[in-house]
């Protein structure tokens, strides 16, 4: 699964350290803290567990990136419908949150601990026996 970004904090970033570097100014063992407003790789994969049948099916035409400071955001873009109309996020306290765009604005739909209890609502569900 392809995700296209919608923005690149990260491309400036190390951009900004290049330039740091190419300056000659030296650089001390320093441990980059991991940002909570970030996916993880277990995030990603619960996320492309549900989406690769969604868009495989055709359900789904694409996934988009939204990264901030405050947020990463996987932003679901449906068959012929102009904008997104679902929102995966993770924010700066690592809170993670589904929501669905109407033409009047963003709803919650779903809040977890984790990226799987988030997107549990799109979780297969069984059939009922009868």
């Amino acid at each position: 699964m392809t995700i296209q970004p919608t923005t690149d904090t990260v491309a400036t970033a190390n951009a900004d350290t290049a330039a740091a570097g190419s300056r000659g100014e030296e650089r001390g063992a320093t441990v980059i803290q991991f940002c909570r407003a970030r996916f993880t790789p277990d995030d990603m994969d619960a996320f492309a567990a549900v989406a690769e049948p969604k868009i495989r099916d055709g359900h789904w035409v694409g996934v988009l990136r939204e990264s901030g400071r405050d947020h990463d955001r996987l932003l679901v873009l449906l068959p012929e419908v102009d904008r997104p109309v679902f929102r995966f996020e993770r924010d700066a306290k690592g809170r993670y949150s589904l929501s669905f765009h109407d033409r009047s604005g963003w709803y919650g739909i779903g809040a977890g601990d984790s990226a799987a209890d988030c997107l549990s609502i799109w979780r297969p569900r069984r059939p009922r026996a009868f």
